[in-house]
């Protein structure tokens, strides 16, 4: 049997060899392409995990804060009438929202549903009269304005002297 001159193939030999090296080098070079890729993925998910765990812990930190925790009373004077004196601004802001202050109750309730228990509340103190504030005097007392913030329920309350 005779064995076939191999200067017929070396030009096909090369052809493969240097395809076949051209795949792997290929195949490498998109390996390469795919960790990078993949490494970049990896990096953007850890950095959305680190962001999701500081919204949560934000979420928490305002769930804590969504009940009312104290209350601030302003009293303004009506217009048309005499100011207050300190003692009586002092006695009738005691009197709403002191110890046991009219607008105690929206301690401890949701800063959500304060609307309805807002309305209840204007209802109930509308007019409200106060007596023997400051030593004599009587008060109607009207709410104006209720504003929650940072779990502070501010109150603007609107006080005229009562006639008797």
């Amino acid at each position: 049997m005779r064995v076939p001159d191999f200067n017929r193939y070396r030009k096909g030999m090369q052809a493969a060899a240097s395809f076949l090296c051209g795949m792997i080098v290929g195949a490498a070079v998109f390996h390469g392409m795919v960790l990078d890729q993949t490494n970049r993925i990896m990096d953007q998910n850890f950095e959305l995990k680190e962001q999701l765990d500081l919204a949560e812990q934000q979420l928490q930190a305002t769930r804590k804060d969504t009940v009312i925790r104290s209350v601030v009373v302003y009293v303004e004077e009506a217009p048309g009438t005499p100011a207050l004196d300190r003692v009586a601004e002092a006695e009738l802001k005691g009197r709403l929202a002191g110890k046991n202050g009219d607008l105690n109750l929206f301690i401890g309730r949701k800063i959500y549903d304060i609307g309805s228990e807002a309305r209840f509340a204007r209802k109930l103190l509308e007019g409200k009269l106060y007596a023997d504030v400051g030593g004599e005097k009587s008060y109607a007392v009207s709410i104006r304005t209720m504003l929650v913030a940072d779990g502070v329920l501010t109150v603007w309350v609107e006080a005229r002297e009562a006639r008797k």
